[in-house]
C-alpha cells in the first residue's frame, strides 16, 4: 500500500515527464493501490487518477475500479473528489456509461445530500 510520500513521488514523475508520460507506466500503476491506505492516500488517489487517465488506457480498468472501491468505502471524506474524478473521466473518455454497474455507486449515493443544495419551492 503506497503512502502519501510514494503517491506524491509517482505523481511528480508523471507530471515532470510531460510528453513522455507514457514511458512511466509503472509510476501510474502504483497510484490505484492507495485506495487501501488512509484518508490522505484515498484523497490523493481520487485526485491523481484522472490527471493521467487518458495516457494509460490499458490501465483504465484498475483506475476505475479504484475509484469505485472508494465509492463503496466507509470513509466518505474523499467522496467529493471521487465524484469529480468520475465525472471528469466520463466527460473526457465516455468510458463509464455502459461499463459501470450502478449498484457500485449506490452505497455512496446517500452522501450526495451533502453536495446537492436544497431546492426551495
Amino acid at each position: 500500500v503506497p503512502k502519501v510520500e510514494e503517491l506524491y513521488r509517482n505523481y511528480g514523475i508523471l507530471a515532470d515527464a510531460m510528453e513522455q508520460v507514457v514511458q512511466h507506466k509503472n509510476a501510474y500503476e502504483v497510484i490505484p493501490g492507495g485506495v487501501k491506505g488512509g484518508t490522505k492516500e484515498k484523497r490523493l488517489v481520487a485526485q491523481f487518477i484522472p490527471k493521467f487517465f487518458k495516457q494509460f488506457p490499458e490501465l483504465a480498468d484498475s483506475a476505475i475500479n479504484a475509484l469505485l472501491d472508494l465509492c463503496e468505502d466507509e470513509d466518505t471524506s474523499a467522496f467529493f473528489s471521487i465524484v469529480v474524478s468520475l465525472i471528469y473521466i466520463n466527460s473526457t473518455t465516455h468510458w463509464i456509461a455502459g461499463d459501470v454497474p450502478l449498484k457500485r455507486l449506490l452505497p455512496s449515493a446517500k452522501n450526495l445530500m451533502f453536495f446537492i443544495p436544497p431546492l426551495y419551492v
